[in-house]
């Protein structure tokens, strides 16, 4: 009798492609019994470098859709999904059924913009406009172009830890919480279920330098 197929589903964070800047990437190779499925969520310009950051409302749409072909075309398949900052967010508001284990890697508390936009309000050739496209460069050269519907659905979004919470009703979830994370700053998991466990590791918010740690843990959980 053959072992059931097991697939892991990415879901990566604010302003990044599909493999997170290589955290993914070193996730999959962890897993070498996995088929991993990673997409991007944004609109990806090669030619003039930039990201457009998709809405709430569309990531979600977007990652909904994958799960569901996911599951069409493998019915009796084991899915787990693994997320990396907002990209926690969406799964919790997709709130997915019939997934077996989730974690949340570097998962935010705080819906406000104000830590966010700091972070390149300073920088050049930063353009900050809520009511209209804001432009925000990365530490790689390109820009991520923002619509106002973001800003708008991401301050409107339910409390992260309640998303986080209901999400454990139904499905086995973890939280890695970097220890020194100064892209989301401290966070606070006051409030959060006792279903759920958290897992404290040394690194910052995408692990840079305690990458092969962090992609142990994981292998742990899920195999």
């Amino acid at each position: 009798m053959s072992a059931k197929k097991h697939i892991v589903i990415f879901s990566h964070g604010f302003g990044a492609r599909k493999d997170d800047r290589g955290l993914f990437s070193d996730i999959a190779i962890a897993l070498p019994g996995a088929h991993a499925i990673m997409f991007d969520y944004n609109e990806v310009d090669e030619q003039n470098n930039t990201i457009t950051v998709k809405p709430f409302s569309e990531q979600a749409m977007t990652l909904k859709k994958i799960i569901e072909e996911q599951k069409q075309n493998n019915p009796d398949a084991e899915i787990d999904l693994i997320g990396h900052s907002q990209g926690c967010r969406i799964i919790a508001i997709v709130h997915p059924a019939n997934i077996r284990k989730i974690i949340l890697i570097a998962p935010p508390t705080d819906i406000g913009i104000d830590r966010t936009l700091a972070r390149y309000k300073k920088q050049p050739g930063a353009i900050i406009d809520l009511n209209g496209i804001t432009k925000l460069p990365r530490t790689d050269g390109s820009f991520s172009l923002i619509p106002a519907k973001y800003w708008q659905e991401r301050e409107g979004d339910t409390p992260p830890i309640n998303s986080y919470n209901k999400l454990a009703q139904s499905s086995e979830i973890t939280i890695i919480k970097p220890t020194q994370d100064t892209v989301s700053g401290e966070q606070s998991f006051n409030g959060l279920s006792n279903k759920i466990t958290m897992i404290e590791l040394d690194g910052n918010h995408d692990f840079t330098h305690s990458r092969k740690e962090l992609c142990e843990t994981i292998k742990n959980i899920i195999l």
